[in-house]
């Protein structure tokens, strides 16, 4: 997968069970949230075009900590996917808690990109992080994984649907380096707002 853009030089810095353990530093930061599969660490490798920087399965549910990614301009901090039915109840009860957390006390959070499956966009779960995302007046762009999968029409009802409803969105897939290189993008202006 070589493309002609400039690839996020990412580097895996740290993971963090909880709000208060998280890593202290002095950039901005991007939040990445979406369910367990979502494709947050399949975007996170092809963005910085590394295979195995962050851990990808085809068991949902991998991330279970926050996870600091450093980049030139600031930080990506992938948080745990939601929904995964196999994550214990302590799990999501830790998760419930500092999640919000996270939202309105980290200082140096200036976004967040919320990833869906284009083939089922915006369930319930994706709408409940959305408003509280809204709620903290964090910028939200809705990222919808996976266009490899559906037709050229699909992505174009689904990208129009999700605009009209929720507002910025962009269609997405690992293996279209257009789609990497808006990404990359859009990372890149969010971490400069």
């Amino acid at each position: 997968m070589k493309f002609n853009f400039k690839y996020l030089e990412l580097e895996f810095i740290e993971s963090a069970a909880e709000f208060n353990q998280c890593l202290h530093h002095d950039m901005q930061e991007i939040a990445f949230v979406g369910a367990s599969n979502a494709g947050k660490s399949s975007a996170i490798n092809a963005i910085s075009n590394q295979k195995k920087l962050a851990k990808t399965s085809k068991t949902p549910g991998k991330t279970k900590l926050f996870n600091f990614f450093k980049a030139k301009n600031g930080y990506i901090v992938d948080f745990p996917g939601y929904g995964y039915s196999k994550v214990s109840k302590s799990q999501k009860k830790d998760w419930a808690r500092e999640l919000p957390k996270y939202f309105s006390l980290r200082q140096s959070l200036r976004g967040a990109i919320l990833f869906t499956d284009i083939r089922n966009p915006m369930r319930e779960l994706d709408i409940t992080m959305y408003e509280m995302l809204l709620s903290y007046n964090l910028p939200t762009l809705i990222v919808l994984t996976k266009k490899d999968k559906v037709s050229i029409e699909e992505v174009k009802t689904a990208e129009k649907d999700i605009n009209h409803v929720f507002g910025s969105c962009i269609s997405f897939s690992i293996k279209e380096g257009v789609s990497v290189e808006k990404l990359v993008k859009e990372i890149n202006e969010l971490l400069s707002s």
